[in-house]
């Protein structure tokens, strides 16, 4: 694959394949792979990793394990880059305990796993239902003295809501207040969004309001998820009023705001006010997402709307439109 009179050494046979994996062509690089060892060049740590990342790519996580066992069998060591790759690979594909084990296995190897590789693992155990163990994981972490990011702890607080736990998460977040480290609105939005699932709407709100004396400007995902809590609990008025309010903030709802909107006034029966929310979000450009598609035609068909309402709803849109009726 080389020409003849140009006499490759190892950098450019490590450039040639991090090409070839980027592009996808990992039949190539693997060829280039080959080449090296014929010519005699011994492949060196990043030379394995790149391959090893290109067959995470592509789910042959088989190929990657016997990939790095080769590369210690030729006496070159994996880095905690070359075990955060395998490991992402096997937390992608819920693989997790195995994940766990490769990452037990690299400590007893003396390599020493860094914030990536942590949150990796903290996320595929939330992600897998298992939000004690990422949990366990984090403060482990924390307790040798591995930095957690705001990513990690966005990652970790995230997990510990979805599953129930925002007791934990409220914990965490006060570990957060404690180390100075100052959460921003995604962390918050992910407080929030917590609060409102479990029911605690007027602690949500009560967080929504403070934002501002914390020096933190909610955004539109924040202003949606308070939105949809204050729908959830029957205070439609006040979502309408919060909409206004984001308006007047400068901040643009999306579509998923006038999706919830929408739906919530549908579910109260409020045509009118369904019907406005509906020629407001057209003239944005958005169109019904599929959860409000499904919802009108199970309304459609027990005769709660007539299909003038679909015909309305199913209207040209603009150039904006970020969902398909179909």
């Amino acid at each position: 694959m080389i020409t003849r009179d140009i006499t490759p050494d190892v950098l450019t046979f490590n450039a040639l394949i991090d090409s070839f994996v980027k592009e996808g062509k990992l039949t190539e690089a693997q060829e280039l792979y080959n080449e090296m060892i014929t010519r005699g060049i011994d492949p060196n740590t990043i030379t394995y990793t790149t391959l090893i990342y290109g067959l995470c790519m592509e789910n042959r996580l088989d190929e990657a394990n016997q990939m790095m066992d080769l590369m210690v069998s030729k006496g070159c060591d994996p880095n905690s880059v070359t075990y955060s790759i395998l490991i992402n690979g096997y937390c992608k594909n819920k693989l997790v305990d195995e994940g766990m084990r490769l990452f037990r296995k690299m400590s007893l190897r003396g390599v020493v796993a860094d914030t990536v590789t942590y949150s990796t693992l903290i996320q595929g155990f939330c992600q897998t239902g298992k939000p004690k163990v990422a949990k366990d994981l984090f403060q482990e972490m924390v307790s040798i003295g591995v930095p957690p990011s705001v990513v990690t702890y966005g990652i970790l607080l995230d997990g510990l809501c979805d599953n129930g736990e925002l007791e934990k998460a409220l914990e965490i977040l006060d570990q957060m207040h404690n180390c100075k480290m100052d959460p921003g609105i995604c962390i918050y939005s992910i407080i929030i969004h917590g609060m409102c699932n479990a029911g605690k709407v007027n602690g949500a709100w009560d967080l929504f309001c403070s934002l501002p004396s914390k020096g933190v400007k909610p955004n539109v995902k924040t202003f949606t998820v308070m939105i949809s809590g204050l729908c959830k609990k029957g205070l439609l008025p006040e979502a309408n009023i919060l909409l206004r309010k984001m308006e007047e903030d400068g901040i643009v709802p999306n579509v998923c705001t006038y999706n919830t909107l929408i739906r919530a006034h549908l579910s109260g029966g409020d045509i009118s006010n369904s019907v406005e929310l509906i020629e407001e979000m057209k003239r944005c450009g958005f169109s019904a997402d599929a959860s409000t598609i499904k919802m009108v035609m199970d309304m459609l068909s027990d005769g709660r709307l007539d299909k003038s309402f679909l015909d309305m709803l199913s209207g040209p849109f603009g150039d904006k439109s970020s969902s398909s009726l179909d």
